[in-house]
């Protein structure tokens, strides 16, 4: 038995490395295996009331090998996620899908992180070079900026969150086998299905696979939820001795309270969903107590002594509600930004239909469905968490922004954590659960995995965004334009500026700061000084629905009519403006 869940565990794994065309049927395969073998144990169960005995050897020798097969899975997963990652990335750099929104942007954040320059953005703000902050309060990505910091070639972005990406599903089987699997004498079913899900996990991946931030949501989300199942057993064997030590409390409650701020600072609205998803929870311990006639007064509902869980929740709400307050209220004001409440209000923004693919209430249904069906139905079993996590899930629901509503590519950081940590509790929880309904859980997996198209994402494609001469054309150009800008023989001192169109900017050598040509009517302020300044464009490769070639002519028309600006280099496709007029140029 544990040889078939290692096996379906590297079906992902699998994929990474294997041909499109078999993605879905084999995916289609594992699902319709796991619903016979349903059948076959529910036939039994019912025919002859069927109990497998157990063999003590065979058992034995499972129990003694699942430990290695967990890290040959880990380690596959991890090499071919690699491969995977250097395909995918390759691929969108040969076809320019790395854009301005959002890869270069938060690259260029990240950049300025490292340089200790703050959240300074050049794409999210108005203003020449204002906070990133202030379009998403995430000040949790300065995590990613080591990469985009020491990797060259704005490759850093794609390395650091495939990193974090391959770390949290391998902290997340590493934490289910310790608390479920460990020291276990007899083999956990339910951890061999959430191990199997782990390495399957469609959602997980989509964040992944986003090239966003977003997966530093996933990650410190899980060690949250990790450290706050530890210091809940910590604190109840504590209780049991009739003695909690205030250096082991406080120590304790202070633990989790970094973990909880980690987990907060990674985006502006974690702290909405973490209320929601511990708020049934709460109203129920309240409820408990009451109904059961335990309180003497309201003071011991808060007594670390007597509801010791009830008080880490108290804490973390409280904590979690602060940092809102700051977050929503305080930074704004400070800040004068025009709305204190940017999030919801960008959430109740509305769009153009055609950016709208769901609009049913049966389809947003089915959405939900998907996305439980994921975490595995077990967790149905979880009533009070099940309820969190759909109080989260409907934000998404009565959001107007498409994106949102549809829980698309990202969007799913708000419900994955919560998601994977009710898988995680479920697992731990030891419930009955028959055996062939496991089965019928990871078939609705693999079932639902083999419905999408983009899992994974096809690291080649026949498509074409752009005509092949032209983007060939564009690729040698960029290739003696950066050359010329790299070297700098005659101003070694001038920094160097390049104004660039949406898909280009990515390979515009490092050595330059880019900036987005919606910045064009801000060069005179961003060229004072020691820079030298150049616009790169080539406007016969541009999506015309996303950027019409008239738009960019429109934008680099703004500067070539003023009289200090100068065409000095013209390629095949590439142009090249000098904006800052220096009296000797390298082109």
């Amino acid at each position: 038995m544990v040889y078939l869940f290692f096996f379906s565990s590297l079906v992902s794994s699998f994929l990474f490395v294997s041909p499109k065309t078999i993605h879905a049927p084999l995916q289609k395969g594992v699902s319709l295996l796991f619903f016979a073998l349903c059948l076959f144990c529910f036939w039994k169960q019912r025919k002859a009331k069927f109990v497998p005995k157990k063999d003590s050897v065979t058992m034995d020798h499972q129990t003694k090998v699942l430990p290695r097969l967990v890290f040959v899975s880990a380690l596959l997963f991890i090499v071919s996620s690699s491969y995977h990652a250097y395909e995918l990335t390759n691929f969108f750099v040969n076809s320019f899908l790395f854009h301005d929104a959002d890869y270069i942007g938060i690259s260029d954040v990240l950049l300025s992180l490292w340089e200790g320059k703050g959240y300074e953005s050049h794409y999210y703000s108005e203003s020449v070079n204002g906070s990133y902050l202030e379009h998403h309060f995430a000040p949790g990505m300065v995590f990613l900026s080591p990469f985009v910091g020491l990797v060259p070639d704005r490759f850093g972005l794609a390395l650091g969150v495939f990193f974090f990406y391959q770390l949290t599903v391998v902290f997340l089987i590493l934490w289910s086998y310790q608390i479920i699997q460990k020291n276990n004498p007899e083999i956990s079913i339910p951890f061999l299905v959430i191990w199997v899900i782990l390495t399957n996990q469609m959602y997980l991946y989509r964040i992944g696979s986003s090239f966003h931030f977003e997966i530093l949501v996933v990650m410190f989300g899980s060690i949250f939820f990790y450290v706050w199942e530890k210091t809940k057993r910590i604190t109840s064997k504590e209780i049991d001795s009739k003695f909690v030590s205030p250096l082991t409390a406080l120590f304790t409650f202070f633990c989790l309270g970094i973990c909880l701020f980690l987990f907060l600072i990674q985006k502006e609205d974690i702290g909405m969903y973490l209320i929601l998803f511990l708020l049934p929870r709460f109203l129920f311990q309240i409820y408990k107590q009451v109904s059961e006639h335990k309180l003497s007064s309201w003071r011991d509902l808060f007594s670390i002594q007597k509801h010791p869980s009830f008080v880490l929740l108290t804490f973390i709400l409280g904590i979690t509600i602060v940092y809102l307050c700051y977050v929503f209220i305080i930074y704004p004001y400070f800040h004068d930004m025009n709305s204190y409440l940017t999030w919801s209000r960008i959430l109740r923004q509305d769009y153009h239909s055609s950016f709208k693919q769901v609009t049913s209430v049966t389809k947003s249904f089915q959405i939900y469905l998907e996305i439980v069906v994921s975490g595995g139905l077990g967790i149905f079993q979880m009533v009070l968490e099940i309820l969190g996590v759909s109080l989260i899930y409907l934000t998404h629901f009565f959001s107007s922004r498409p994106w949102h509503h549809e829980v698309y590519s990202y969007y799913s950081y708000s419900l994955v954590p919560y998601l994977l940590y009710t898988g995680i509790v479920w697992a731990k929880s030891k419930r009955q659960v028959s055996l062939p309904f496991l089965y019928f859980i990871l078939a609705c997996v693999f079932w639902r995995n083999s419905l999408d198209q983009n899992f994974p994402l096809a690291t080649e494609s026949k498509e074409q965004w752009y005509d092949p001469k032209v983007q060939s054309e564009v690729v040698h150009d960029l290739h003696f334009v950066n050359e010329e800008m790299k070297q700098n023989p005659i101003q070694p001192s001038k920094e160097i500026i390049v104004f660039s169109q949406y898909n280009v900017s990515f390979l515009i050598t490092e050595k330059a700061k880019v900036y987005p040509l919606t910045h064009l009517s801000n060069q005179s302020q961003i060229c004072k000084g020691e820079r030298i300044c150049y616009l790169v464009v080539a406007p016969n490769l541009t999506n015309q629905t996303l950027w019409p070639t008239k738009r960019i002519l429109n934008h680099r028309d703004e500067v070539t009519s003023l009289p200090k600006t100068k065409l000095v280099w013209q390629g095949k496709q590439v142009e090249v403006w000098n904006l800052s007029n220096p009296k000797e140029d390298r082109f």
